[in-house]
């Protein structure tokens, strides 16, 4: 007899795959265009690699790299496809995910931000310590060739550097974009707050990571960032005490 193996999605995966399904954004993929991306570091890899075994690095990096499947609405509608449409494109090396949109229209930031933020969640989900930094501007793309370059990635990079909590920071060009183009109805999405990065204390938009976890169940995420502690000491341990901090700041201030 077969077996039948059903597959239990989390509200904010189907959510997320809804987004994907309802993209109606026909434009063609430009190699060199207005987009954002994404730059997401796993912390302590080096650490990672020293005390943990092969395989279970293997396994955490896969899941990751899974994860542009997972985003796909394939995995519950064998009939769809979204090749030549899809609003973001994810790339995966040794400790970096970089995410890159399609363009910079308003739908396909909103697809985006959602996308980074149950992105980021998952990795924490997975029990890697990350954090990153959002842009906007010129970038090229090229996944064949490989190329990837512009203003917005390095204006990405260099800001997740600074940041120093498990969280992804916005850029100054995404609250540009925000303003210049009034969007609204991101309040799910995105919450500004005094941010621990390594330059100061400094107020800054955030990804509101935190639900796409725990949904309304706020005490859960303390668990996950629990176990953190058994793999962080010293100055690894200041990201995790920066996030209990920024956590309960938030819960404060937006609960």
């Amino acid at each position: 007899m077969a077996t039948i193996t059903f597959r239990m999605l989390s509200k904010s995966h189907t959510d997320l795959l809804k987004s994907v399904k309802n993209y109606n954004d026909k434009s063609e993929w430009a190699t060199t265009q207005n987009r954002f991306v994404a730059f997401f570091d796993i912390l302590g890899f080096k650490e990672l690699v020293l005390r943990s075994s092969h395989d279970d690095i293997f396994k955490r990096l896969s899941d990751i790299s899974d994860l542009r499947k997972e985003i796909n609405p394939q995995i519950t509608d064998k009939e769809f496809s979204n090749d030549k449409n899809k609003p973001i494109e994810i790339i995966t090396f040794s400790d970096s995910i970089i995410i890159f949109s399609k363009n910079d229209s308003e739908e396909t930031f909103k697809v985006f931000i959602e996308s980074i933020n149950w992105i980021f969640a998952r990795i924490i989900e997975v029990g890697l310590p990350v954090k990153g930094a959002f842009a906007h501007g010129e970038v090229s793309v090229d996944v064949e060739k490989q190329i990837y370059f512009g203003q917005a990635f390095i204006d990405a990079f260099q800001l997740q550097e600074d940041v120093d909590y498990f969280g992804a920071v916005a850029h100054n060009s995404i609250d540009k974009f925000i303003s210049d183009n009034k969007i609204e109805g991101i309040n799910e999405l995105l919450f500004e707050i005094v941010t621990p990065l390594k330059s100061g204390k400094i107020r800054h938009l955030n990804l509101k990571y935190f639900p796409f976890i725990v949904y309304s169940e706020d005490e859960k995420m303390y668990e996950y960032l629990e176990k953190f502690k058994l793999s962080a000491s010293g100055k690894a341990r200041k990201y995790l005490e920066n996030t209990f901090n920024f956590y309960e700041g938030y819960l404060k201030n937006y609960k």
